[in-house]
């Protein structure tokens, strides 16, 4: 009986320090510089439905012509259509999106958080205004 109590307790104990670390989640001013940001135009290639945030990839052709794909990060599922948006309507039909975002803060130019997104019908949306947008999982930063 006492050998079954111990390997309840270690199994507990385990469980929950992986509980712990799990529950952790980053602040958007450790990844991103929240004092710069950055706009592009472009059109919406993939969108990456997920929790605990969405991704959103914009094809931005150069003056060269040449395509360069940013990968926005954004708020997660839920956010996103308390925010007004589906992913059907991020896809689109091929037509352009104005973006401004916060560059990431190692260096990466086409890796960003998604701040203010602009439709083609003139609808704006304002990530930054979304309550819990700057920490989405209220947990630990």
């Amino acid at each position: 009986m006492r050998n079954r109590y111990s390997c309840f307790v270690r199994v507990t104990v385990l469980a929950m320090a992986a509980a712990g670390t799990t529950q952790a989640h980053h602040s958007l001013s450790g990844q991103f510089d929240i004092e710069k940001s950055f706009e592009i135009s472009g059109v919406v290639s993939r969108v990456d439905w997920v929790n605990p945030h969405t991704y959103i990839h914009v094809d931005v052709k150069l003056a060269s012509g040449a395509m360069l794909t940013y990968k926005l990060e954004s708020l997660p599922v839920a956010m996103m259509r308390k925010a007004g948006l589906s992913r059907q309507e991020l896809m689109g039909d091929g037509r352009p999106v104005q973006l401004k975002a916060y560059p990431a803060r190692n260096g990466s130019a086409t890796l960003g958080y998604l701040v203010l997104m602009k439709l083609p019908d003139g609808k704006e949306i304002q990530f930054g205004k979304v309550p819990g947008a700057e920490n989405p999982a209220g947990g630990a930063q």
